[in-house]
């Protein structure tokens, strides 16, 4: 705080006081709103440099132009952008928490303890005016209590003099002048303390409750500017404490562009040479009107079927065969990691749709016969691209193998353990189709013993091409059933009747119920659709076959 106080210099300029301080907090909340647009324009740089490094990014990555040295800058320039982005993001974020908030609470601050001081200099005021109006009304008495007792020894040194007053008015004068007297000299005490107290209240006033408040006011206007002061070099730091790593970022992008060498560009372009030999001489061929006509200029057609062929042998290995061996020896290396990746991608593919298509299995009403045709036309596709997939990693293996002066692999079965799993996932269909239908009504659930084998087998051997090491036989469940059903399901159901179960039942969904032959049962409900919700004693509730259970009809 500075050695001149506000309250011994504008103790008489409290407009002026309050007029400065309501500056204050206005110029406070122009330094918040400063600080949210700044803010703003970090994000909004950071974006726009994220959004350039995209836009201008080489869409060709993997070409092999990308080993030039001038690309290989280029990608160092888009990678330092991005850098320098999240830079300006970690700006944002230190002037969010160390700038704005700071100055949100330092204008709260200010403003209630500048509305706490100006309340208390309003009752101080107001203080003073009743401390003048008491002192004003207990002068206003004495004057008047003074005049009165005048008024009163005047009457009574007239009534004195008369000699024809009588005693009794002489003395009733005197009485009243007595009166007026002993009200004056009351009155006259009441104003001197009034004055007194007066005096001692206004010199309290001026010289300590009220410069102390001033000062008060002085203090919380100091500590304003000076937390001021402290945020303002806070973003100041915050900004300077990014500026090395940005340093650091365009220092990276200057080694990479001192690092570009047309010589390097240039032989790494000849190493791709392709060592053809040069075309020979022309040799001049004499004119024979009897030779056919197109052995008239043979060597024309000879050098465009030389290009044709260079082409097809470049096609066929790739345009690696004239790297040198080291170089083709890590290109065939790369080709074959990135193909064993598209064909894990695949794998993951067809493993996700297996999971689907078993918890279909599992719950036919989540499923329909429509989705599982899709998921089984996915399943095909997918088992393409994987024998694609297959005989190009075959290919490359060939090629390194040959490469190093190894043995070729053996050329994998293409598709073999594809041809299983797709004659799994059909029968997987058939059997969710069928299960539908039952659940929905559409068809009754047969008893296993009256089913067909091709219901079980809806791609059994006999029916398809191929062998049986391939086929899954574990893609449909087949409950435990020794007795066989009646031939059509009970009818004519209806609630707390009673039904005797005739043969065993595994559930096989969630919401069934396990049943054995012999066991009595309670109906809980019946629609017609040959599934009956039975209810055990146990209060365990479930759906169970139609045809798996006698009805008993109770009597009362």
């Amino acid at each position: 705080m500075s050695e001149l106080n506000w309250g011994e210099t504008l103790w008489d300029q409290w407009d002026r006081v309050q007029e400065h301080t309501e500056h204050g907090l206005e110029f406070t909340k122009k330094c918040q709103e400063f600080v949210r647009d700044r803010i703003k324009v970090e994000i909004d740089y950071a974006k726009s440099l994220r959004g350039l490094k995209k836009r201008y990014k080489l869409k060709n990555a993997e070409d092999d132009a990308g080993n030039f040295s001038t690309i290989k800058a280029y990608n160092v320039f888009l990678g330092q952008l991005d850098l320098i982005a999240r830079d300006h993001e970690i700006v944002a974020e230190g002037l969010q928490e160390k700038v704005a908030e700071r100055l949100k609470s330092v204008q709260k601050e200010t403003t209630n303890n500048r509305k706490n001081l100006c309340n208390t200099a309003n009752q101080l005021q107001h203080e003073y005016k009743e401390w003048q109006v008491v002192l004003e009304r207990n002068q206003q008495k004495y004057e008047k209590a003074a005049k009165e007792a005048d008024a009163a020894g005047q009457a009574f040194g007239r009534v004195n003099d008369d000699m024809n007053a009588t005693k009794a008015q002489v003395e009733k004068s005197r009485s009243q002048m007595s009166y007026r007297q002993d009200l004056m000299e009351k009155s006259k005490g009441d104003y001197i303390i009034a004055v007194e107290t007066t005096n001692n209240n206004q010199h309290e006033y001026y010289h300590q409750r009220w410069p102390g408040l001033i000062n008060q006011m002085q203090r919380c206007e100091e500590n304003r500017i000076e937390e001021l002061k402290s945020i303002l070099i806070e973003h100041c730091n915050i900004q300077s404490s990014i500026l090395p790593h940005i340093t650091t970022c365009i220092e990276t992008m200057t080694e990479s562009c001192e690092k570009i060498s047309p010589a390097e560009d240039s032989e790494l372009l000849m190493e791709e040479r392709s060592n053809q030999p040069y075309p020979g001489d022309h040799m001049f061929m004499e004119w024979n009107s009897k030779a056919p006509p197109s052995a008239f200029g043979s060597h024309n057609n000879s050098t465009r079927k030389t290009k044709r062929d260079r082409k097809k042998t470049k096609v066929n290995k790739e345009g690696l065969e004239n790297l040198p061996p080291e170089k083709r020896k890590k290109a065939f290396k790369e080709k074959i990691k990135e193909i064993e990746g598209k064909i894990n991608i695949q794998l993951k593919a067809r493993g996700a749709l297996e999971e689907i298509l078993e918890l279909y299995s599992q719950k036919p009403e989540l499923g329909s016969v429509e989705a599982m045709e899709d998921s089984r036309s996915q399943m095909d596709d997918i088992t393409q691209t994987l024998e694609r997939l297959q005989e190009e990693l075959y290919k490359y293996q060939c090629y390194l193998a040959a490469l190093m002066d190894k043995t070729a692999p053996d050329k994998p079965h293409i598709g073999s353990h594809l041809q299983a799993d797709a004659v799994s996932i059909t029968s997987s269909v058939s059997h969710i189709s069928h299960v539908s239908a039952s659940h929905s009504g559409d068809a009754e659930l047969p008893p296993p013993d009256q089913m067909s084998p091709n219901e079980f087998d809806p791609v059994s051997p006999t029916t398809n091409e191929f062998n049986s090491d391939t086929y899954y036989e574990g893609s449909y469940e087949v409950p435990d059933n020794n007795v066989p059903p009646p031939s059509a399901p009970v009818t004519g159901l209806s609630a707390n009747n009673q039904c005797s179960v005739l043969y065993d039942y595994v559930a096989q969904h969630d919401d069934e119920l396990d049943i054995w032959a012999g066991e009595a049962l309670s109906i809980v409900e019946d629609n017609g659709t040959g599934w009956v919700k039975a209810k055990r004693n146990d209060n365990e509730i479930g759906l169970v076959p139609g045809n798996y259970i006698e009805y008993v009809e109770l009597y009362s």
